[in-house]
């Protein structure tokens, strides 16, 4: 992996916190499922899919694609969150279902002797310092044929909140990306038109694009406390696939078919 490129160790119980004990993690998880579901859904006639859970963090993805009845490698280059999601795995009791493999993308582009039919890309791309490429390299992993489900985060929802804060300096300067030593704050933010015009090319067609969390990190902060979850879920499924709120979403999650003949 490139020294540039962001591991999580040592920030594990820290990215349990604030994402999935957090409301924030509760909608993440309910687009991305949402999205998945028709794809995943499977009945006991159709053989399991091969999935592979690309810097799976700490197993959640992993774990409700085994729970669908699917064969999952999850990989992680962070040993702390991997030993975190192994855990999780066991606490679940689907170690019969998942597999664990300790590696970064350009590890697994290397070792691409196993080919699979879906590939989960969460919150992943926006931590290596070159985003193109890294994706372009775990797509060897993908079948022809296969699924890609990738989520990134949005560059132009950290414009929006830097706006609101009043933080027009960094703005002005197109300060936007971290240096890398911000906790969770990511190095290479992306624009969801950017992605999309890599895709062409890298032989992918884009079948669903949803934004995730497309208003609750906008609420004030003194809302969000007291914001009832059972209310702000469905408003959130609602404006996911509509415009301009998709575009502004913290995340973009993207479904995308790697073309047969590619």
């Amino acid at each position: 992996m490139s020294k540039q490129d962001r591991v999580f160790d040592g920030l594990a119980q820290r990215f349990q916190r604030q994402i999935y004990d957090d409301p924030r993690g509760i909608i993440r998880l309910h687009i991305l499922q949402d999205d998945l579901r028709s794809l995943v859904t499977r009945s006991a006639s159709q053989p399991p899919l091969q999935i592979l859970d690309a810097g799976g963090g700490l197993g959640h993805m992993a774990i409700w694609l085994a729970q669908q009845g699917h064969q999952v490698v999850l990989a992680e280059p962070s040993a702390e969150m991997l030993a975190a999601a192994a855990d999780n795995i066991r606490q679940a009791g689907l170690e019969h279902a998942i597999t664990l493999q300790q590696a970064s993308v350009q590890d697994l582009a290397m070792n691409a002797d196993a080919r699979y039919d879906l590939i989960t890309f969460h919150a992943v791309l926006e931590w290596l310092a070159q985003p193109r490429q890294g994706l372009e390299e775990l797509l060897t992993c993908l079948k022809p044929g296969g699924w890609l489900s990738l989520m990134f985060f949005n560059y132009h929802s950290t414009v929006m909140r830097r706006l609101i804060a009043g933080d027009l300096e960094t703005v002005r300067q197109g300060q936007i990306a971290s240096n890398g030593k911000q906790g969770l704050a990511p190095i290479s933010p992306l624009k969801p038109d950017e992605v999309q015009s890599w895709l062409p090319d890298l032989g992918l067609q884009l079948e669903t694009w949803s934004g995730v969390r497309c208003f609750y990190d906008y609420m004030y902060r003194d809302v969000r406390k007291t914001a009832d979850m059972q209310a702000v879920l469905p408003l959130e499924r609602d404006y996911s696939r509509q415009e301009p709120w998709r575009s502004l979403a913290r995340y973009q999650h993207m479904l995308c078919q790697k073309v047969n003949n590619y």
